[in-house]
């Protein structure tokens, strides 16, 4: 079956340019275009069958992280990747907390973005390692009222962490620490989310 994507970027060369990358998800990729939050939410109406949606953060005329749940419901549940040139902490989190499965600055790798969008269209979640090490406290560093310190959390809260900012899925996770695949979702949904 061919895959869907929808890529919504207003440079138009860097989508075109991506595509060439994408097609090693697919031979067959279909991808549609939209460079504006307007023709993004038109278009992720209009098609049926989206798989995946790229969303630039930045888009001309429009924050693309506050079109993201509308995006996300006009695709069907389609998920979503955020892709762009910011790799701070602050961005992540507000995309996350949005509804994204992902968030890819544009300086990693191709084989690195691959490896985010593969996770992704197999219903997983997925950070780079260097955004989880980013977003992270230091151990001993003071943090404001209202962080938490990672010795906050569980020995299995730091160890499923720990193997998540090594890129690792949470079905490897779980053959790793041999442990179900659930009981690594629920680890992961345990683990507090860094405040802005």
């Amino acid at each position: 079956m061919t895959t869907r994507i929808l890529f919504v970027d207003d440079h138009a060369l860097f989508r075109e340019a991506l595509v060439h990358v994408l097609r090693e998800l697919d031979r067959d990729l279909e991808v549609i275009h939209a460079g504006t939050a307007p023709e993004a939410i038109a278009a992720a109406s209009y098609y049926q069958g989206i798989d995946l949606i790229l969303l630039d953060r930045s888009l001309a005329g429009a924050d693309g992280i506050s079109i993201l749940p509308q995006l996300h419901d006009a695709a069907n549940g389609a998920p979503v990747v955020v892709v762009s040139g910011s790799g701070r902490a602050p961005d992540v989190r507000r995309a996350l907390e949005a509804g994204a499965a992902s968030y890819v600055p544009k300086s990693v790798g191709t084989q690195e973005l691959l490896i985010a969008l593969r996770r992704v269209l197999a219903g997983e979640s997925y950070l780079p390692a260097s955004l989880l090490a980013a977003m992270a406290p230091a151990n001993n560093t003071p943090t404001l009222s209202g962080q938490i310190k990672l010795d906050k959390l569980t020995q299995r809260q730091k160890d499923v962490l720990q193997l998540l900012s090594q890129g690792l899925s949470n079905k490897a996770i779980a053959n790793r620490l041999d442990l179900c695949e659930g009981t690594i979702k629920l680890h992961v949904s345990a683990i507090p989310k860094f405040p802005h």
